[in-house]
């Protein structure tokens, strides 16, 4: 699993989820090194739920899935994608020429209009807004 930080998005099953932030500090679990976890994020996706917490220690990322309020499996490590990163993941998502358009379009510059929309329906197939990631670009 990837979570992708700044638009709170997990990449779950080659699909992402829209996640909703947990407000304040509420217990997790505990992590490897000792440390105890928050909740960070919940994402619902077919009937389940998933948790994301974080470590207070040594910042590691985990998603527990749950199945009426159940633990389904054990914890899974979920690779964060900061936003400096950002550009990285969608370079790994687009053709050569989608990845050009989107950074052309962020910088203010002429873009490739076809590319652009190729792009924005490879990523919205997805379940990514690309104007939401425009935005942290």
């Amino acid at each position: 699993m990837i979570l992708i930080e700044p638009i709170n998005r997990l990449i779950f099953r080659d699909r992402a989820i829209k996640g909703e932030r947990v407000k304040g500090k509420y217990f997790g679990g505990f992590c490897t090194c000792g440390g105890i976890m928050y909740q960070k994020s919940w994402f619902a996706e077919d009937g389940k739920l998933i948790l994301v917490s974080e470590c207070e220690k040594c910042w590691k990322n985990e998603a527990m899935v749950f199945n009426n309020n159940t633990p389904v499996g054990q914890k899974e490590e979920v690779k964060t994608i900061e936003r400096p990163y950002l550009e990285d993941v969608l370079e790994e998502l687009l053709s050569p020429s989608e990845f050009e358009a989107v950074m052309a379009k962020a910088r203010g510059e002429n873009y490739n209009p076809t590319a652009f929309s190729r792009a924005k329906k490879r990523l919205s197939d997805f379940n990514l807004d690309l104007d939401e990631i425009l935005s942290y670009l």
